[in-house]
């Protein structure tokens, strides 16, 4: 046990009196962090708190026309400009990135769709005998209905999709309630009859509905909410570096062949070492979380909130510190030299970080590299974080990443071992 406290203690006195080294294990994450939240907090917003430039072309002054762009004002997300220009004009000028859409409602749309709505109804009734045969007839004004949508050429798909859902909302609507009126006015040929003559409501609305009790801000997976969790444990694993170059500066020294010669084993040895720089994880995790708590809402950005859970987001750092001293210990036995473990941590933690979702969300990569995100112990860390943070985890639904993070910590740990024994 002695022997146990005399590492740590060592250890402790070495990073220690490294003044430099200790300023920059500390500071440069939490300048990172701080950084990397600020340049990521627009693409975290959602699309309602954006203001996305649209071109409304609108030659039609009938019903058509009024209810597209009042859907189209009722989203809230586009800042609309009207013009009267030609199609060539507005494809020019979206396609240069003026605006990212641009929407062109054609002359005499509404009479368009009253004549093919009118023949269509006639049609209908004429078939099951509620009309005259010559109601066929109906005069149908030449030419197609079509909504000519213009999309910036970097627009994603995902986007498109919900930008041609929400108009094709708000037109569906006024085709119901234009066949209506016209069923009603073909039964009912006085027209005085007819009594009810309000807009049609919605049968079926969408609520949604929170599954978690936290405030609507913890709902959400911004970047202070990603960056935070993110870039600490990045920080937590870049320890490699220094705690791998000790192990090999005492090699190159001679202090490590001193230290076997005392009583003991070498298992106490490693012990004493991941136990000083977990100690020194733990430190950058509390920093960087305050950092998120307390800095970055005066810069602008939200308030990281990590929720009640203390023991569980306790255990989450204990796994990942020992997760990170782990294959710091791994790296430095099995390396011969500073530059070669140096060069080995740093480029692997940057593939790892990459890999797991540090740098962005695992749900924006191709579905061949989120398979990979699943070796990355960067990404079970960064899960267990996001579970805690996001979804009110518990214990119990954090277990399985913590399992994974401290069979990676043995892992590592019995490679250096056995690689040290047969040296």
């Amino acid at each position: 046990m002695l022997r146990l406290f005399s590492t740590i203690q060592k250890e402790m006195l070495i990073v220690l009196r490294d003044r430099g080294g200790l300023a920059i294990m500390f500071l440069m994450p939490m300048a990172m962090i701080t950084i990397m939240a600020l340049i990521q907090d627009a693409p975290f917003r959602d699309y309602q708190e954006l203001k996305i430039p649209l071109l409304l072309i609108n030659n039609d002054k009938g019903s058509l026309g009024i209810a597209v762009e009042k859907g189209l004002n009722e989203s809230k997300i586009f800042d609309i400009t009207k013009k009267n220009s030609s199609p060539e004009e507005v494809k020019k000028t979206v396609k240069s990135g003026d605006y990212e859409i641009a929407v062109i409602i054609p002359d005499n749309a509404t009479e368009l769709l009253n004549s093919k709505v009118s023949h269509f109804v006639a049609a209908k009734l004429s078939s099951v005998g509620l009309a005259d045969s010559g109601k066929t007839d109906v005069k149908i004004t030449d030419g197609s209905l079509n909504l000519n949508v213009f999309f910036s050429p970097d627009t994603k798909k995902s986007f498109k999709a919900s930008i041609l859902s929400s108009l094709k909302q708000s037109i569906s609507k006024l085709e119901t309630q234009t066949l209506l009126d016209y069923f009603s006015k073909e039964l009912n040929k006085d027209e005085s009859k007819v009594t009810d003559k309000k807009p049609i409501d919605d049968f079926v609305t969408l609520q949604e509905v929170s599954t978690i009790d936290t405030p609507k801000e913890a709902l959400l997976l911004n970047s202070v909410q990603h960056n935070v969790p993110a870039w600490t444990i990045f920080g937590m694993f870049f320890i490699v570096i220094s705690m791998s170059g000790s192990i090999i500066k005492e090699r190159d020294e001679g202090s490590y062949t001193r230290i076997l010669t005392m009583p003991g084993s070498y298992i106490t040895v490693l012990a004493g070492k991941t136990t000083a720089y977990l100690f020194i994880c733990l430190i950058q995790c509390v920093l960087m979380l305050l950092v998120g708590i307390f800095v970055l809402p005066h810069l602008g950005l939200p308030r990281l909130i990590i929720g009640n859970n203390i023991s569980a987001m306790l255990l989450i750092a204990i796994a990942t510190g020992l997760a990170a001293t782990g294959y710091g210990v791994m790296v430095g036995t099995l390396f011969k030299t500073h530059q070669q473990s140096s060069t080995f941590g740093a480029v692997s933690i940057v593939i790892l970080a990459a890999l797991g979702g540090i740098w962005v969300p695992i749900y924006v990569m191709p579905e061949g590299i989120r398979l990979l995100a699943e070796f990355s112990p960067l990404n079970w860390a960064l899960s267990a974080f996001h579970k805690l943070f996001l979804s009110e985890g518990t214990i119990q639904t954090i277990l399985p990443n913590l399992l994974k993070l401290f069979a990676f910590f043995i892992s590592t740990l019995l490679v250096a071992f056995i690689y040290n024994k047969k040296k």
